[in-house]
């Protein structure tokens, strides 16, 4: 895994399959980037490694304007007509400014035989620019989770539909959206306009197959594909692959195997989903009359 932003440390979704993870972290803050090599979590997963650099679309140097809240500096200045509409909006106030060292990931990768076989992005805003810098890596991706912006809270930065484009290109869908942040003009309570959100993206089964069969991916990069399914729960994709592989010689009966797992993974999975269903039909039956009102959205 490839994570660009990676002060917070690795994604809970991920934290309990990191015996078997080779975690490659990109975070310019030294503190941030030794508090996380000096970390417990370091030492817990397969392999660990933080770049001290910041990632970006070419190798040289980019100003970064640091802003009142750190988590907000950012390549792009602050929209403020925008943000200005939101409580709090003076943690995005402009403090200063630095020139930063970047690499970009085709250039930092370059001598590795695997790269990525999934990417993590929270750049505030930069998040295209490191994909255009991303062209050979892109190739073997499997997948990625990307923060995308609906609106602009900074100007000129890309939007959603950018990034999603551009990945479209490279033969990686958008999948799905797994968390959404939305905002209020009197306060945040996760209703209200839609601003940005965690965007799931994969290849699709036929895409990393015909990958396989074209001697583009090694045959043991679909075990790497399906522990990517399994994380995010996409039984229907897993399901897919396995279908589409089924001819093909991995470890012995490993596809039956895998199958197995995620027919386990599947009836929790489905529990769950029912549980939302049948809310949304106690709502139904308690409001009558606004069906059309609202609905229930499993994110996940």
């Amino acid at each position: 895994m490839i994570d660009v932003g990676a002060s917070g440390g690795a994604m809970p979704r991920w934290y309990p399959y990191r015996r078997d993870l080779s975690f490659v972290g990109f975070e310019p803050d030294e503190r941030s980037s030794l508090a996380l090599m000096n970390s417990e979590e370091a030492r817990e997963f397969a392999e660990y490694e933080v770049m001290p650099i910041a990632a970006w679309d070419q190798d040289g140097t980019v100003t970064i304007s640091f802003t009142a809240k750190p988590e907000c500096s950012s390549y792009f200045q602050p929209n403020t007509g925008f943000l200005d509409r939101f409580p709090g909006s003076e943690r995005f106030k402009v403090t200063g400014s630095a020139e930063m060292e970047c690499r970009s990931l085709d250039s930092v990768l370059s001598d590795r035989p695997s790269p990525a076989d999934f990417i993590k992005l929270d750049l505030e805003g930069g998040e295209l620019k490191v994909l255009q810098g991303a062209e050979h890596v892109l190739r073997t991706c499997l997948g990625l989770q990307i923060e995308v912006c609906f609106q602009t809270l900074r100007e000129g930065q890309p939007l959603f539909g950018d990034i999603s484009r551009f990945l479209e290109d490279k033969d990686i869908e958008f999948v799905d959206f797994i968390h959404i942040f939305r905002w209020e003009r009197d306060g945040y309570r996760q209703v209200g306009q839609a601003i940005f959100a965690d965007a799931l993206f994969l290849r699709s089964p036929e895409n990393v197959l015909g990958l396989v069969e074209s001697g583009s991916l090694a045959l043991d990069k679909l075990k790497t594909y399906l522990a990517i399914l399994l994380i995010y729960e996409r039984h229907d994709i897993a399901a897919r692959i396995i279908d589409l592989a089924a001819h093909m010689d991995i470890d012995g009966g490993y596809l039956t195997r895998a199958a197995a797992v995620m027919d386990r993974r599947k009836k929790a999975f489905d529990s769950r989903v029912k549980t939302v269903a049948r809310v949304q039909r106690v709502m139904g039956r308690l409001n009558p009359t606004d069906l059309d009102d609202f609905a229930l959205h499993y994110l996940y």
